[in-house]
């Protein structure tokens, strides 16, 4: 079983192009200034098959492809994400892309993770570093890397690693929280944090 802590269909701001994200539940590093760490102590999360989690994502029309975050995608049952992942490959074309706070040649010395790397097209390795946190885009800080794994993107490549400009998208969810998916800046996270406690506004960040 695959344990979600969060999804969300239609993202324009993790990743080239409309994508479905999947935010996993739990990671061990709790990094310094990380957004998702009171989403990852939450202990509230939803729990799928793999081929559940995979046909809700096949069922999202017009995406480009799923970004998978966390928590730590690698920190699930091994068997069961490259279930999932094998699954979106056998039945779709679109591109996956994974976050991680592994290193990848650390990740790649073991051969459970090598059977589900072979069906990720890009990998942003590295934990966050709030002192490095210098707006990359699609990356939290700058030592984490892009590791093209397929030629989907490869021509990319150039212009992802110098590319500065972050999106977020806001939402207002039935409780009355505020969901934001998206990699903000340091100074929007907390001018925002700051005056919606001062409002009694809880905020999830992913």
């Amino acid at each position: 079983m695959l344990r979600v802590i969060r999804k969300k269909a239609f993202c324009r701001a993790l990743g080239p192009g409309c994508r479905s994200v999947i935010w996993f539940y739990g990671c061990s590093r709790s990094c310094l200034g990380c957004i998702a760490d009171s989403m990852n102590k939450s202990n509230k999360y939803e729990s799928y098959e793999p081929y559940q989690l995979a046909e809700w994502v096949i069922n999202n029309q017009g995406i480009e492809g799923i970004t998978l975050s966390g928590g730590e995608p690698f920190e699930q049952p091994k068997k069961s994400l490259e279930q999932f992942l094998k699954s979106i490959r056998k039945n779709s074309n679109l591109s996956i892309l994974c976050y991680t706070g592994n290193r990848y040649e650390k990740l790649i010395d073991d051969i459970e993770n090598q059977k589900i790397l072979k069906y990720i097209d890009v990998l942003i390795d590295g934990e966050y570093q709030i002192n490095n946190d210098n707006g990359q885009r699609w990356r939290g800080s700058e030592n984490q890397r892009f590791h093209f794994l397929t030629s989907r993107y490869a021509a990319e490549k150039d212009k992802w690693l110098i590319a500065r400009e972050r999106q977020i998208e806001i939402e207002l969810d039935l409780n009355g929280s505020i969901l934001l998916s998206g990699i903000p800046s340091k100074d929007f996270i907390e001018n925002l944090t700051t005056q919606l406690d001062a409002k009694n506004i809880s905020i999830d960040f992913s």
